[in-house]
């Protein structure tokens, strides 16, 4: 009988032992998952309070946006703009309607001091995500993204709880935001397990175990019912009237087969564990890379605007070429970065596709425009060739197949020494896809590289004169960063096509790139206004045809000037109601000429400047609001970007939103 009594005692402490262990995996699981969802509706929101139509003011441009992006969330329920004392905007409401008051003023007030992203407690049976929205530097609104909350609760099902484990989501104050279906227990009678943290706790006959949800508020509690083998094994124990023999018989052989059978799972689970660290890793890792890059934007822009300023100053000629390959390095070096948030903001899900009407052969026109000037530099013809069979109009997004293009084209410059480098265009039969090429006459790529072409992670020495890595560029010319690749895949599948590469004994290289083709339709251009008057200054022929192109189509009278000083001498011979300048033309940038007509006297001084720039606009934006722009526009530019941004500067001299200026 004492030896039953002893087996029973070591069955149940390495049972509870057991079940701890089965708590706490199951908790840390169901933290990480909850952790992922709420980061990720942080992620989404905060890239749509990055939104240049917020910045411009215009407020019909954003709605679009936000619905665009809340079409992609079928589980969010609206998207609200607030300034903290009232709602600017609201999905749920049409333009023009009266928009509720604020609900959880206090939280919304608080990422407005703060300017830190933070999830809410449950109102209506809903969770809110709020993040800050800056203008000029400032926080001045709140974006407020709000989702129901048995998105939650249908994760914590997906976890597959045991039957009779309990798990509550709830927030700082210990208000239930959502739980799991196969438990019953109550919040009331699981809040102490929020004062043990992190131990677990015997509460209402359960083991219970909480833990904090990321750096959010909200904690999760997992409670599991007490093991049944106690009783049972009593109950065999007093019926056996002291046959320990047969109990302990009994008792191994159950401690057996529950070994037996908690294998499987025990192997499970550790998968499961293995995933969700893999899954942290990625996270964390991703979420430093866009840390580092961008904390390397500002000083990055700070450097290359003093190269510009130098460059501007009366230097003998020695100290002038020192001052250009200081501002060559210092835009490899912010074209690396570029690179690295680009791969961290694809590999997190970060970027959003737009929807649109592109008009193909002229967005590859402007890509090969942009390109051509690099290509004369090195001696090469850039030549275009589209296919008549393509279709005028396709839909998709424009600005990322711009930037896939324009990727391949550039590797394609820095890569073939001579001859020709050629961007055709074709629609295929079955299935019907738009496809892409860039052709060049560099070295043909080595058989062993071809598996591993578009991986970020290859040896970049080992290449040669591989698109991605080459440096058998002219001197002084801007190396690769060896990621370009690895985004063009990442943005091409993320559309829905497929990308590769072709190896050409003797003829060079062809990388080619499909997306879906979806027909299209000539949007129809409506422009709010009387035409204005539009001073333009490019150095660059095409780019400037381009845009006087553009603009004159619109209805608008151009004025283009060649660079720096031709545009201030048009400026003191002529009025304008706005001006689109080139950041990077000779003699005289565009910041330089902002800088000018800032400090004319008069009405002129207040023109609206519209900055135009290779560079990333975001790098770009500080220099430029403090030389006197109104906005930056990234090149190449979408025509309907172009006027769009346009009309935005002349909605909001006449009605600006909330105060801002």
């Amino acid at each position: 009988m004492a030896f039953g009594l002893l087996l029973l005692v070591s069955l149940q402490a390495e049972r509870r032992s057991d079940r701890q262990d089965d708590v706490l995996r199951t908790t840390t699981t169901l933290v990480a998952g909850l952790d992922s969802e709420m980061r990720a509706g942080l992620r989404a929101l905060d890239a749509l309070a990055g939104s240049q139509h917020l910045k411009t003011g215009d407020l019909g441009g954003f709605r679009q946006e936000a619905q665009r992006l809340l079409a992609r969330e079928p589980q969010w329920y609206t998207i609200a703009l607030t300034d903290g004392e009232r709602q600017l905007l609201n999905l749920r409401y049409p333009e023009g309607a009266a928009l509720p008051r604020v609900e959880d003023l206090a939280a919304v007030g608080s990422v407005l001091r703060t300017g830190h992203p933070a999830p809410g407690g449950l109102i209506q049976g809903r969770v809110s995500f709020r993040v800050p929205v800056r203008v000029d530097g400032a926080v001045r609104f709140a974006l407020v993204a709000t989702q129901e909350a048995t998105t939650f609760a249908q994760l914590m099902d997906r976890a597959g709880l045991p039957a009779g484990w309990s798990a509550l989501l709830l927030d700082g104050d210990g208000r239930l935001i959502a739980r799991a279906a196969t438990g019953r227990a109550e919040p009331e009678a699981l809040r102490p397990a929020l004062a043990q943290l992190p131990d677990p706790v015997e509460v209402s006959g359960m083991l219970a175990l909480a833990r904090p949800v990321g750096d959010s508020r909200w904690f999760l509690v997992v409670a599991a019912p007490p093991s049944g083998l106690a009783a049972v094994a009593m109950f065999w124990l007093l019926a056996a009237l002291g046959a320990t023999a047969a109990l302990a018989s009994l008792g191994l052989a159950t401690r057996i087969a529950l070994r037996d059978r908690g294998q499987d799972a025990q192997r499970e689970r550790r998968q499961s564990e293995a995933l969700a660290r893999a899954a942290e890793q990625d996270r964390r890792r991703n979420e430093l890379m866009l840390a580092v890059s961008q904390e390397l934007h500002a000083p990055l822009t700070g450097l290359l605007g003093y190269c510009d300023q130098l460059a501007q100053a009366d230097l003998p000629a020695p100290a002038r070429l020192l001052v250009e390959r200081q501002r060559q390095a210092g835009q490899a070096l912010l074209a690396l970065v570029g690179d690295v948030l680009d791969f961290a903001l694809l590999e997190d899900g970060s970027i959003a596709l737009e929807d649109a009407d592109i008009e193909i052969a002229a967005l590859l026109e402007e890509c090969a425009a942009l390109m051509r000037r690099p290509a004369e530099n090195k001696g090469l013809v850039l030549r275009v060739a589209i296919d008549p069979g393509l279709p005028r109009w396709i839909r998709g997004d424009p600005l990322r197949v711009r930037e896939v293009t324009t990727k391949l084209l550039d590797n394609a410059i820095r890569a073939a020494a001579t001859g020709q480098v050629v961007l055709s265009a074709r629609l295929t039969p079955r299935p019907e896809r738009v496809e892409i090429a860039v052709a060049d006459a560099a070295p043909a790529i080595a058989l062993s590289d071809m598996s591993r072409l578009f991986d970020p992670t290859r040896d970049q020495g080992s290449e040669g004169p591989s698109p991605a890595s080459s440096q058998a560029s002219s001197p002084g010319a801007i190396p690769g960063s060896g990621l370009g690749l690895a985004i063009c895949r990442r943005l091409v599948e993320a559309m829905g096509g497929a990308i590769g590469a072709e190896r050409r004994e003797g003829q060079g290289r062809r990388f080619v790139f499909w997306v879906p083709f979806r027909p299209g339709a000539s949007p129809t251009l409506t422009r709010a206004g009387t035409p204005l008057r539009i001073l333009v200054a490019e150095d660059v022929a095409a780019s400037r045809l381009l845009l006087t192109t553009v603009l004159e189509r619109a209805g608008h009278t151009v004025t283009a000037a060649a660079d720096g000083p031709a545009a201030l001498a048009a400026l003191h011979g002529a009025n304008f109601d706005l001006a689109v300048l080139d950041l990077h033309m000779p003699s005289l940038g565009g910041l330089g000429v902002a800088r000018a007509m800032r400090a004319l006297p008069g009405e002129k001084s207040r023109l609206p400047l519209i900055a135009l720039t290779a560079d990333p606009a975001e790098q770009m934006e500080e220099s430029c609001r403090a030389a006197g722009f109104d906005a930056v526009l990234r090149k190449p530019f979408e025509t309907r970007r172009l006027l769009g941004l346009i009309d935005g500067l002349r909605a909001r001299a006449a009605a600006p939103i909330g105060g801002a200026p």
